[in-house]
């Protein structure tokens, strides 16, 4: 019988689900959509619920479908969005989960800072608006009935997954990172935060390591999803460590860029430098690796925006049809530069009330040189970003994952702007899904550990690679000191 790892990923777009054998083969892949709502006052709020249900789609794919039994199902892991904050109360079962991208609580953030100036030496990072705690202090002043019933905050995804499946309150040390909460030394909670504002250490979950069992599928969860009772559930990851082992970067300078519905450029380290606030340091799934992260609000998200905006409703295949009209243009988009900010941003800047743009529209721009900008401002972003934290001299390639590497010209003008190889995996997409299997792997003794994972499947997976064009890179290397004063030169507009 042919045994299986189920992984769930359960990003901002979608709940997407994989099988994995123990040949590291993926089966079975099925995303399902998810809704996210916008509130009048900046919600930006999903339903739990709606996770749960993705889930069982999925799982219903795999046992109709494609024939797999539940019994062939050996361990369940998970990966998903982080910084979100989910109350679990019985009194109050329908609450909306706050993600990571609800930037309404800078007072909260701000009040945080001033009362802890040195917080950031033991968390590894600044207080931000999106910060859980920052969340939780504002739940407290203004939910204070929610936050009295709530059993348990979880903040990923992929906790509430845990908890549906087992009824366990558990997280990841990656995803704690971002809590604001854990002390990225230790990986354990901090105490005197939990004291100083007044919260509920029972509230919090029980930090375990991805690839501890946490527990096992309860009789009631695997009647309506379809596992065998008792079948194990790992801790997992957020999707931070995920990909950074999806991506095979396991030692000390690994770097990587993730292209997703939001994106960032990471490096793994074996330590942090607190005073770099526009950069976020996670635990690695590895024990004593760190990783650093800089963060894009404005990714797939802006090309997804102008897929919609460019082309008309009813056209076919939308996205090779924006493709096109992309490879249409020239580098340098007949001199069009168009700046992403059209969700705010955090980094390279730190501005929620950023505003996306186009400059530089003349007579003779036409709607390729439009589409072709937009993914040139996508990689400005992320060439900013690569300044920030990677030592290009260190790297021969770098490696992309994410749902936007199935897009041949965004990663090819990526190999330009930046004048490296540029490598993609392939299934990038479920790369995520694929690094977090790694943690069933060791619990299973497939794998004697998560170097030995990535180096027989991960570094010798099949990919795609683009060779920058030379004569690209010049002409982007002009430009793109012009894009980097668009910004500036635009913020007093934003008032």
């Amino acid at each position: 019988m042919k045994e299986y790892i189920a992984v769930f990923d359960i990003g901002t777009t979608a709940v997407k689900g994989v099988l994995i054998d123990r040949h590291a083969t993926i089966i079975g892949e099925y995303r399902v959509s998810v809704d996210t709502y916008y509130g009048d006052n900046g919600e930006v709020e999903q339903i739990p619920a709606d996770w749960w249900e993705g889930m069982k789609e999925i799982t219903q794919k795999w046992w109709f479908a494609l024939n797999v039994a539940a019994k062939q199902i050996v361990a369940i892991t998970f990966t998903g969005q982080m910084e979100d904050v989910i109350s679990i109360s019985s009194t109050y079962p329908n609450q909306k989960a706050m993600l990571y991208s609800d930037n309404r609580f800078e007072q909260e953030a701000a009040y945080i800072m001033k009362k802890l100036p040195h917080l950031q030496a033991k968390t590894g990072n600044t207080i931000r608006p999106s910060t859980p705690l920052a969340k939780l202090l504002w739940m407290k002043e203004n939910k204070a009935e929610l936050m009295e019933k709530t059993q348990c905050f979880v903040f990923s995804s992929k906790d509430y997954g845990i908890y549906k499946l087992t009824g366990t309150f558990a997280t990841d040390p990656t995803t704690a990172a971002t809590t604001g909460m854990m002390n990225l030394h230790t990986r354990e909670w901090l105490p005197e935060i939990i004291e100083i504002f007044g919260l509920d250490a029972n509230q919090l979950p029980t930090l375990c390591g991805s690839e501890e069992i946490v527990g096992y599928v309860s009789a009631s969860a695997a009647d309506e999803i379809g596992f065998s009772e008792s079948t194990p559930v790992l801790c997992g990851s957020g999707d931070a460590g995920a990909t950074a082992m999806g991506a095979a970067a396991i030692h000390q300078g690994d770097t990587y860029f993730y292209l997703g519905t939001t994106g960032w450029a990471a490096m793994v380290q074996d330590g942090f430098n607190p005073n770099r606030n526009e950069i976020f340091h996670l635990a690695h799934i590895s024990p004593h690796l760190t990783i650093s992260i800089a963060p894009l609000l404005n990714a797939g998200n802006v090309h997804r925006w102008a897929v919609d905006a460019f082309l008309s409703e009813g056209t076919n295949d939308k996205y090779s049809q924006f493709e096109g009209l992309v490879e249409d243009a020239t580098a340098g988009s007949n001199g069009l530069l168009f700046l992403p900010y059209i969700h705010g941003e955090r980094c390279p800047v730190h501005d929620t009330d950023a505003k996306g743009a186009f400059w530089g529209i003349g007579p003779k721009t036409g709607k390729s040189d439009m589409a072709r900008a937009v993914i040139e401002g996508i990689c400005f972003s992320y060439k900013q970003l690569m300044d920030l934290i990677i030592d290009q001299r260190n790297n021969d390639f770098l490696t992309l994952i994410g749902g936007g590497s199935k897009s041949a010209s965004w990663c090819q003008i990526l190999a330009d702007m930046i004048g490296l190889q540029v490598r993609v995996p392939a299934d990038s997409e479920y790369m995520p899904a694929l690094g977090i299997s790694a943690s069933a792997f060791v619990q299973l003794g497939w794998a004697g550990s998560y170097q030995d994972f990535s180096e027989r499947f991960l570094v010798t997976a099949e990919a795609k690679t683009y060779e920058p064009d030379m004569v690209n890179y010049e002409i982007y290397g002009g430009i793109y000191q012009r894009y980097l004063k668009l910004y500036p030169s635009l913020r007093g507009m934003y008032g």
